[in-house]
């Protein structure tokens, strides 16, 4: 039996909408990192533009997962489909796992603070949105 499930709140669109907002400025974010566009990019120090040029295969891979999964969750979020859920665990973990590995390479260095507290609160809000989709799955309004 197919059933409606609960009706979403206005809550729920607003959180939707920021969240497509949020996660397609990741997507042109990395885009434009990853074209090396020079407009984009002016601002960064040399030092950590070749980081990020130098970064292994599967850090770029793992970057270009967390943020593609993030932008899928967020449509799949406004149509309401509780696959939406599990893929917004992946933005989180894939963060963790690469900060973890900036850490080790020394690019957290590079960032400097304003950097630092950038990819945390990115991280933050990655996990609120995985929280808030499991939520809405668990009270129906995601089916």
């Amino acid at each position: 039996m197919v059933t409606e499930g609960h009706k979403p709140s206005v809550v729920f669109w607003v959180v939707g909408v920021l969240a497509l907002l949020w996660n397609g400025f990741g997507l042109l974010d990395l885009v434009m990192t990853m074209t090396n566009n020079e407009a984009y990019l002016a601002d960064y120090p040399p030092e950590l533009l070749a980081y990020w040029r130098d970064m292994p295969f599967w850090r770029d891979i793992l970057w270009i997962v967390g943020v593609g999964t993030a932008v899928i969750a967020a449509i799949l979020f406004l149509l309401r489909n509780k696959l939406a859920a599990p893929l917004y665990a992946v933005a989180p973990i894939s963060m963790v796992i690469g900060l973890a590995h900036d850490a080790a390479a020394g690019g957290i260095a590079l960032m400097g603070t304003g950097g630092l507290i950038g990819s945390l609160a990115i991280l933050a809000v990655s996990t609120a949105l995985w929280w808030y989709a499991r939520r809405q799955a668990r009270k129906g309004v995601l089916r």
